[in-house]
Order: structure tokens, then C-alpha cells, then sequence
């Protein structure tokens, strides 16, 4: 996702679920990274948000009354959350909001909403998590982005990771140097971060077997090897080994 395809408004389309969550988180990094690609996936606020831990990203949903969840998002939420949105942001240069079930929200919610996407102050973002546009008035749904698993994927913002992109571009090109280098400068990732990326290097693997992804460069006997090398690092994983020693495995073993 370039710089120049960046909105302050989005609706991400897709089934609830762990994976919509995912890519609201990698859409809020999109909006937050300060490189001239984003996201990284390296600097401090892609780290931050893709963890789910960025003060700058700010989760918006049903509220509980008692046991239960609201069967709505209420106008009086969304208004807070517009007045907070007016607030300079903590760390980065921007403040994303996330507005789960953005499909619950009720017609006062969404017109007070509406008055923020008209006008939205320069530094706040809004992403509206939805399974199906319909709920959503017509007013809403025009002044955002339609978005959603697939529509990320071929317009760019990765459903890959450039930590796994850069990855596989090294391993394609045989260069041993570049791939020592490539996996050294992750060896400071969390265990969670390093778990996602090895599991981004799997789906990017299945996706250039079946052609969904572009072939950096890779014939299909090093994607199996490839493959077979993530699943070892999710065991390696599983059983306690740190992230700085796993890096240093796929150093050696990347081009073996």
C-alpha cells in the first residue's frame, strides 16, 4: 500500500473472525509506518500494531450491559470517540480507529460517525469492520474505501508481510550473504511476530504454487524446501527455542 492509496476511511468487508481482525491490524500499521512502503512490518509502530498493542489504535465495539453485549453500537460511542479523535495522537503521526461490527452500529451512530468522515481532523483514521455493506447507510459507505482479504491482497496492502516478502526475495536469489543479513535483522522479534511470519511464509509458499502470488524466482523444489523449513520453525517454537537462534537456523538453512 503506497502512500498515495492511503484513505482516512475504510471498510474492511469479511466474515468475523480472527482473520478479519488480522487484516484490520495490518491495514492499521499500513496507515501508521513511516516508510515510504508501508508497513514495514519493522519499525516500532508496525510492531506495535500488528501486536495489537499501539496506543494510537484505538478498538471501538459493542459495549456490555450486565453479562451481555449491546445488540448496538450506540451513538453516545461513537461520539467519544470522534471528540477523542480530535486529540493529537501519542507516538505516530496518525491515530486509527477500529470500529468492530461496524455492521451494529444504529442510524444515530452512523450519521455521528458520517459528520467525521466529512470532515475528519488530518490526523485520524477510521476503519469499519463489517461482514456485509448492507447495514450500512449509502451516506457511510461512499466516503469509505471498500476493502476486505482479497481486495488487500491485489491492491497491495500484503496479506504477506515485507518481513516475509523480503524473506522469499532473498532466498530467490541465491545469494547466501543477503540471506544471512535479511534473517539477522529480524532476530529481535517477539515469539508472536515471529510465529505470524512464518506462517505468512507458508501462505505466500501456497500461494505462487497455485499461482494467486507472484514468483519472486523460486522453483517449486526450493517452495516445498521452503515449506518444509517453516514447519520447523513453528516446532521450534512450540518447544521453547527463541526467536534470535531460529533466525540464525533459517540463516544457515534458507539455501541449503
Amino acid at each position: 500500500m503506497t502512500e498515495k492509496r492511503l484513505s482516512h476511511a475504510y471498510m474492511l468487508l469479511a466474515p468475523e473472525g480472527p482473520a478479519r481482525d488480522e487484516a484490520a491490524r495490518r491495514l492499521a500499521a499500513a496507515l501508521l509506518c513511516p516508510a515510504a512502503e508501508p508497513p514495514c512490518g519493522i519499525c516500532r509502530d508496525c510492531r506495535k500494531a500488528l501486536t495489537g498493542v499501539h496506543p494510537d489504535v484505538i478498538h471501538v465495539g459493542r459495549e456490555r450491559s450486565d453479562k451481555d453485549l449491546r445488540r448496538e453500537i450506540l451513538v453516545g460511542q461513537v461520539r467519544a470517540m470522534t471528540a477523542d479523535a480530535v486529540l493529537a495522537p501519542n507516538e505516530a503521526a496518525r491515530k486509527v480507529y477500529i470500529i468492530d461490527e461496524a455492521d451494529r452500529m444504529n442510524d444515530r451512530a452512523q450519521n455521528a460517525l458520517l459528520k467525521a468522515l466529512e470532515d475528519p481532523p488530518g490526523h485520524a483514521c477510521f476503519i469499519l469492520c463489517a461482514a456485509s455493506a448492507d447495514a450500512l447507510l449509502p451516506t457511510v459507505r461512499s466516503r469509505c474505501v471498500r476493502t476486505g482479504e482479497e481486495t488487500l491482497r491485489r491492491d497491495g496492502a500484503p496479506a504477506l508481510t515485507d518481513l516475509a516478502r523480503a524473506y522469499l526475495e532473498a532466498a530467490a536469489s541465491g545469494d547466501m550473504t543477503q540471506v544471512a543479513l535479511c534473517c539477522m535483522s529480524r532476530a529481535k522479534l517477539s515469539r508472536e511476530e515471529t510465529e505470524a511470519f512464518a506462517r505468512e511464509v507458508k501462505a505466500a509458499v501456497c500461494d505462487i504454487l497455485c499461482g494467486r502470488l507472484e514468483d519472486p524466482g523460486l522453483d517449486r523444489e526450493r517452495l516445498f524446501r521452503l515449506d518444509a523449513l517453516m514447519d520447523k520453525t513453528q516446532d521450534y517454537l512450540r518447544h521453547n527455542v527463541q526467536p534470535k537462534q531460529i533466525f540464525g537456523l533459517l540463516a544457515v538453512e534458507t539455501l541449503r
